[in-house]
């Protein structure tokens, strides 16, 4: 017969196996996208933000401030 679990157990058990497996996660693929690809002849090399990343953020930043600038203190 099937054990039964509460949610609490459930959820003590999915931590521990996604906490086992670095690999996966949403923070892994998000990082594997916007950072460059590592360098495999240089593994400890820091990781630097993709050029159309920082655009992104610049124009992003850009943008709140003008809305910010006119809506409020304008």
């Amino acid at each position: 017969m099937a054990e039964h679990h509460s949610p609490n157990d459930v959820h003590g058990m999915l931590a521990e196996y996604l906490h086992n497996r670095p690999e996966v996660g949403v923070w892994k693929a998000v990082a594997t996208r916007i950072l460059e690809p590592r360098n495999p002849f240089e593994p400890e090399s820091i990781r630097r933000p993709q050029r159309w990343f920082v655009l992104f953020v610049l124009v992003l930043l850009a943008w709140v401030g003008a809305f910010i600038y006119f809506n409020f203190w304008h």
